[in-house]
């Protein structure tokens, strides 16, 4: 087997190309092609799925600061709650249960307020990942086409690119 080009990423995929044969392997399946049976061969952005998961992505922006505004809301409740207990509190002085229980109630409430806007927003609640663009090589055949994920972040983009430029000398579709 004398082999014309070869192509590996870090994820999984090799691909190899000699005079005859183009062979793929990729997690889980490997995959032999006839020259003669290739139509052609090219790099795919699966872009729609891309543009979908970052519009999910940004919304979550918009999802936290909505989540903060009612964080703040809520604050703005317990400070007014706790000020009418202690104005309370403060109005029916001479009696010193009521006086007690607004006090502590509005102190509570007060304490309550402070913690909820002084403590970090779970961001968790609100994980969604970073989209990543998902590239394929995509082998054109007469019954079909089949897809291959690879990883094109890590530098690979010249070497399948001088690959794909091999392997479409060979073709005979493009002799």
């Amino acid at each position: 087997m004398d082999i014309i080009a070869e192509f590996s990423d870090n994820a999984g995929l090799t691909c190899k190309l000699t005079k005859d044969r183009f062979y793929v392997s990729s997690l889980g399946n490997e995959e032999t092609f006839a020259l003669r049976g290739v139509n052609g061969i090219g790099i795919y952005d699966d872009l729609e799925k891309y543009n979908s998961e970052l519009t999910l992505f940004k919304s979550q922006d918009e999802k936290i600061k909505n989540a903060k505004k009612g964080k703040i809301a809520i604050g703005y409740v317990l400070y007014s709650l706790a000020a009418y207990f202690i104005i309370m509190g403060l109005k029916d002085y001479d009696e010193p249960m009521s006086l007690f229980f607004c006090l502590i109630f509005g102190g509570l409430s007060a304490f309550g307020a402070y913690k909820l806007q002084n403590s970090p927003l779970d961001k968790s609640l609100f994980n969604i990942p970073e989209p990543k663009l998902e590239t394929y090589l995509r082998v054109i055949l007469s019954g079909g086409e089949r897809k291959f994920l690879f990883n094109k972040s890590e530098g690979n983009a010249v070497l399948i690119a001088d690959f794909i430029n091999k392997l479409e000398q060979t073709l005979t579709a493009y002799n």
